[in-house]
């Protein structure tokens, strides 16, 4: 049996390989992505965590005048933070603290009810660490004399109305906070939302480095998605493409999220559906990527099914694949240190509207509200440990949807995912319209963004099944 399943597996990854050069697709192995294995992994995150606490906690604090960041959870109950901050079990309860001593980095105390191992984060970057084990006192004691003992005037922890990777403070770890401090010391207690805010967005070189690795390896994943080789019209349907990405990421070790929608003659076919197979003439767009070392990748890749006898894309929807990008780097020209979330949201619309474009909103329809009008959807954000992050959104000033990050300021540093759609009658389709969407992720600098990876220039071309 098990030479009859190899000589099948050999024959399958022959004709493969076949497919592949007769097409000229790119062949696609495993080295192509070159993933870290678990050893390599932990190197790498400890050393992103430890430089990450090092350099960019104190400025944080500093700018919002916190003298200590306390963050607290338990196990089955993990801060939205924990592996950020070093992860590890954290038992009974465990407090994450940081201090800042006057010194040019501040000082790290981990405190647990379970000692963590030698091949730990926390036990590789913390100034201090303490497990009390299932003692009577708990943690108590000495969470108390640490706050007694430093006298920090300010204490942050994490609550907070708008961002949801700030909140991670329970109630009842509230009260038990409360009530082992003291009530001078709780009265000292403030949000810490934008010193978690602006530590996460600064982005360090590490971290930097870490999530173009996983947005080179999202692209590669997709275009691969989106192959000849892959794809069989009359056959596969967007299920099975949302499936064998998921598959493909975890045979590369990693985990995922993605969206495969299909436009069809300027239908938005239902997203996902078992039933409806791929033709000739179809739009597919893959939305997300991949997910490492903490990070989520979010963006998208575009491919077209060509028709018998085509060999490009069909003149107008080659056309509003240019608008979309044309607009996608007006939208980047915006982003600049300092420019308000939905300042830039308006700035932008003005500029299409001046440029012949109504603004709409998000809309993950296939056709748009006036199907004889151009339309552009503008809808950027943050980026990075979370797809949608909690630094500035480009959308409108709505409070209720968005919080304050629609009046967070771009910062130095931060990645953000420029998306927006140009929604363009095609005429081949009879002038229904066309969502050519795009995202890409870009770093925000001193002078403006940086791409992180190349763009998508071209829509991918796949042959028709025979």
């Amino acid at each position: 049996m098990h030479n009859i399943l190899f000589l099948q597996r050999t024959v399958v990854c022959i004709v493969a390989i076949l497919i592949l050069i007769s097409t000229g697709q790119p062949i696609y192995a495993d080295d192509t992505f070159a993933i870290p294995g678990s050893k390599e992994r932990f190197e790498l995150r400890r050393k992103i965590v430890a430089d990450k606490l090092d350099r960019a906690l104190l400025p944080a604090m500093r700018k919002h005048s916190v003298d200590m960041w306390i963050v607290l959870d338990r196990e089955n109950n993990s801060d939205p933070l924990h592996a950020e901050l070093g992860g590890g079990f954290s038992g009974v309860r465990a407090a994450f603290v940081f201090f800042d001593n006057g010194g040019d980095t501040p000082e790290k105390i981990y405190y647990g009810s379970h000692s963590q191992p030698a091949n730990s984060v926390v036990a590789q970057v913390y100034d201090e660490t303490i497990y009390y084990g299932y003692s009577p006192d708990g943690l108590t004691p000495h969470l108390r004399k640490l706050v007694h003992d430093r006298e920090p005037q300010t204490i942050g922890v994490n609550t907070s109305a708008t961002l949801p990777d700030a909140d991670g403070l329970t109630v009842g770890l509230s009260n038990f906070l409360n009530e082992t401090i003291g009530v001078d010391y709780a009265k000292r207690i403030v949000s810490a939302e934008l010193v978690v805010r602006d530590f996460r967005l600064n982005r360090t070189a590490l971290e930097s480095k870490a999530y173009t690795d996983a947005l080179n390896w999202t692209a590669s994943w997709m275009e691969e998605a989106l192959s000849t080789a892959n794809i069989r019209t009359g056959e596969t349907t967007s299920e099975d493409i949302a499936w064998w990405l998921e598959d493909r990421a975890l045979e590369l070790g990693l985990t995922s999220s993605a969206t495969t929608r299909v436009v069809r003659g300027g239908e938005m076919m239902p997203v996902h559906d078992p039933n409806i197979a791929l033709q000739p003439g179809d739009i597919i767009n893959i939305d997300g990527g991949l997910h490492y070392l903490g990070f989520e990748v979010d963006i998208k890749r575009t491919a077209y099914i060509l028709e018998p006898g085509e060999t490009s894309l069909p003149e107008g929807l080659l056309s509003a694949w240019r608008d979309a990008q044309r607009m996608g780097a007006l939208y980047a020209s915006k982003m600049v240190p300092g420019a308000v979330g939905h300042e830039i949201w308006s700035a932008i619309n003005a500029d299409a509207a001046r440029r012949g474009y109504k603004a709409v909103g998000p809309d993950s329809g296939g056709v748009g509200e006036e199907s004889l009008r151009a339309e552009i959807g503008v809808y950027g954000h943050s980026v990075g440990n979370v797809a949608h992050d909690i630094g500035a959104r480009i959308a409108a000033d709505l409070p209720f949807a968005y919080g304050d990050r629609v009046r967070f300021p771009l910062q130095t540093n931060e990645w953000v995912s420029i998306e927006l759609h140009v929604n363009t009658p095609i005429p081949e389709w009879d002038n229904n319209t066309w969502y050519a969407r795009f995202e890409e992720t870009a770093q925000v600098t001193d002078d403006g963004v940086r791409w992180m990876i190349e763009n998508q220039e071209n829509v991918f071309l796949i042959a028709p099944s025979e």
